[in-house]
């Protein structure tokens, strides 16, 4: 009767230890699982940061491009006006030349 009570007893220890092993391997698959869960929303922490640091460089980038497209077309303005400017002293200048060269053939034909 012992070695049947001992058998038992001795059974019902391996199976206890079984028991036990599988709960322990089940904790440290959820212990993994929570690692893992929390590295990766580690991961989109640094992810999201990462992307809010290149949407503030990108919207950085876009001000200074609409700050040059604005000076670009100030300057071809600019452009213009002294085009006109250059224009119109040009004319002047060849209207004056005329006079000049008028006046000059009337006072040569003077002397």
């Amino acid at each position: 009767m012992l070695g049947g009570t001992g058998t038992i007893l001795l059974s019902g220890f391996l199976w206890l230890r079984k028991f036990l092993s599988r709960d322990a391997a089940d904790r440290a698959m959820g212990n993994a699982d929570i690692g893992t869960v929390r590295r990766l929303n580690e991961l989109l922490d640094s992810e999201r940061l990462a992307r809010k640091e290149a949407e503030a460089r990108s919207d950085q980038f876009a001000k200074e491009r609409n700050e040059l497209a604005a000076a670009v077309g100030r300057m071809e303005g600019k452009i213009e006006a002294l085009t006109s400017q250059i224009t119109q002293l040009t004319d002047k200048v060849t209207t004056q030349s005329a006079e000049i060269a008028r006046l000059s053939t009337k006072l040569g034909g003077i002397n």
